[in-house]
Parts: C-alpha cells; sequence; structure tokens
C-alpha cells in the first residue's frame, strides 16, 4: 500500500501554498506539497519532516484538524491501494506569505476560491471543504474522514 502525507500551508490571510507537480510532457499541474510515509514513520512525523522541506526556518503552528482518504478495498483496475493524510499548518508570520517556499519548484498562493480545484488534482475528496471549515472553526478538532 502507498502512504502518502499532504501539507497544507495557509497564510494568515487564508491563502493555500501550491507547488507545481511536473507531468510528462513538459505540462504541469499545481498541488498540495505531499510525499511517501517511509516504512514504520507515522503519517504525523512524516508530514512534520516535509513541512521542513517546504518552509524552512518560517515559523508555523499546526493545527489540530487532520484530513484522512483512507485505502479502498477493492482497489480499481490499474491502481494501487493508497492512504493519504492531509495536515493543516499556519504561518505565523504577519503579512503577506513570502512569494517562495523552500519547497522544491515554484510557489502558488491560491485563494478558496481556487481550492475546489485541489479535489481532483490530489484525488482528495473534499479537501477544499476541509481546508474551508478549519479556517471558519466549524470542523471538530481530530481526524476527519476526505470522501468514501
Amino acid at each position: 500500500m502507498w502512504r502518502v502525507a499532504f501539507v497544507a500551508v495557509l497564510s494568515l490571510k487564508g491563502h493555500l501554498a501550491l507547488v507545481a507537480d511536473e507531468l510528462p510532457g513538459g505540462h504541469s499541474q499545481w498541488v498540495l506539497p505531499s510525499g511517501s510515509v517511509r516504512a514504520g514513520e507515522p503519517y504525523r512525523e512524516a508530514a512534520a519532516r516535509m513541512l521542513r522541506d517546504v518552509v524552512g526556518a518560517l515559523p508555523v503552528r499546526g493545527g489540530a484538524v487532520e484530513g484522512c482518504r483512507w485505502a479502498q478495498v477493492p482497489v480499481p483496475a490499474g491502481r494501487s491501494r493508497r492512504e493519504a493524510h492531509v495536515f493543516i499548518f499556519r504561518l505565523a508570520a504577519d503579512g503577506d506569505p513570502p512569494e517562495h517556499l523552500p519547497w522544491k519548484g515554484v510557489t502558488r498562493w491560491a485563494e478558496p476560491e481556487e481550492w475546489p480545484e485541489l479535489c481532483t488534482r490530489c484525488d482528495l475528496p473534499d479537501v477544499d471543504v476541509l481546508l474551508t471549515g478549519y479556517l471558519e472553526g466549524w470542523i471538530p478538532d481530530g481526524r476527519i474522514t476526505l470522501g468514501p
């Protein structure tokens, strides 16, 4: 099973950090920073490792909400089993977010109206609702299941 951790970094103004994901043919799309979870590594530790890659030394605070997309059984033909967790972090610095984060490649700061596109790009149903609910305070702390 492929285990993936996604890191959702929000600015104080509610903008979401997206990074370029290079696709075959020289095309790219904007996605949440993510990476594979190592064997025996808890999801939260993997997210902390990736967060250091994404923001470097910028001060952040972690959210108490974790979005979970559990592995499907059975797996559709041609796909591998994948379990994904989304961890939310807020930049602690006032003002505009930095134009570029230390993460490899380009950074783009997306406004909430652009978030629904993430559902299809990251294969994370309702990730836009998770982030909106976190920002607006109506999603409770703890693990939230994303999609079926």
